[in-house]
């Protein structure tokens, strides 16, 4: 069937959010070690890892988040100042979540300074606004698709945080007719209610429609649950699941538009 709208994610699609922490984390460690040359970085970051998943469970904000598809890592540069739903709970307790979680980190490798793990967490905040790493093919394929189809992004996450990493890589907004964040509308992916809220946005039909996403239990469950065709971006081989099966399965955005395009006969 005829395809003429395809939604893309934005995290691990377009934009490599692990990428962009990686980068954040190299530049304020670079840091740390010129400030205190004894302590290994590597367990620094480990440890910030590990105290972020962990902590972020134990705040009251926890359970939107995970609603809205917010992670702990996201929790510790994010502004969350959206002024709607619970995002003013969050915002209220998220700078105590970051110092804490620093702390603990520099605790693990003997150093106990709470004014080090705060400058840390304002260096980390400030290298994560600054980074925006897009995959290689991302802007060859949306130059490939646009004017083709409509194009839409629908993306989990604070409306505030996610409009951060679009403004720090503005390019890609000139590809999408519109743009769907789930903190905007309450539900984040999987929920079928978001995607039917995406299509009526746009006035897209699910049956002309394809879902692109790099996540099986958001993007592809979504998408199946609203009747959408949906391709997985399967970058690393990663183990399909059983239970949530893709219309197709690839591992490049290159392959996207090539299946789109072998739709279209």
């Amino acid at each position: 069937m005829t395809i003429k709208t395809i939604i893309f994610d934005l995290d691990g699609t377009l934009l490599s959010e692990e990428a962009a922490v990686q980068q954040a984390f190299d530049r304020t460690l670079a840091f740390l070690t010129v400030q205190q040359p004894q302590v290994n970085a590597a367990e620094v970051e480990q440890g910030v890892r590990r105290h972020a998943a962990a902590l972020f469970t134990s705040y009251d904000f926890y359970d939107f988040a995970v609603q809205i598809g917010i992670s702990a890592l996201e929790g510790l540069w994010g502004a969350f100042d959206d002024g709607s739903l619970r995002f003013p709970q969050m915002a209220s307790q998220i700078e105590a979540y970051r110092l804490n979680v620093w702390c603990a980190a520099l605790e693990d490798v003997g150093l106990s300074d709470r004014r080090l793990a705060k400058i840390l967490s304002l260096m980390f905040i400030a290298h994560r606004l600054e980074a925006a790493v897009t995959y290689e093919d991302t802007y060859p394929v949306l130059e490939r698709l646009v004017g083709h189809y409509q194009l839409l992004l629908l993306t989990n996450g604070a409306p505030s945080l996610q409009r951060l990493k679009l403004k720090a890589a503005p390019e890609l907004l000139q590809y999408f007719e519109k743009i769907n964040i789930s903190g905007g509308f309450g539900k984040g992916k999987p929920a079928p209610e978001l995607f039917e809220h995406t299509l009526s946005l746009a006035q897209a039909d699910p049956a002309t429609t394809v879902m692109v996403g790099d996540q099986l239990f958001t993007d592809i469950l979504g998408g199946n649950t609203a009747g959408i065709r949906t391709i997985w971006l399967n970058r690393t081989a990663k183990q399909g699941h059983e239970e949530v099966v893709p219309t197709a399965s690839v591992r490049s955005l290159t392959e996207v538009a090539q299946w789109i395009e072998n739709e279209e006969g």
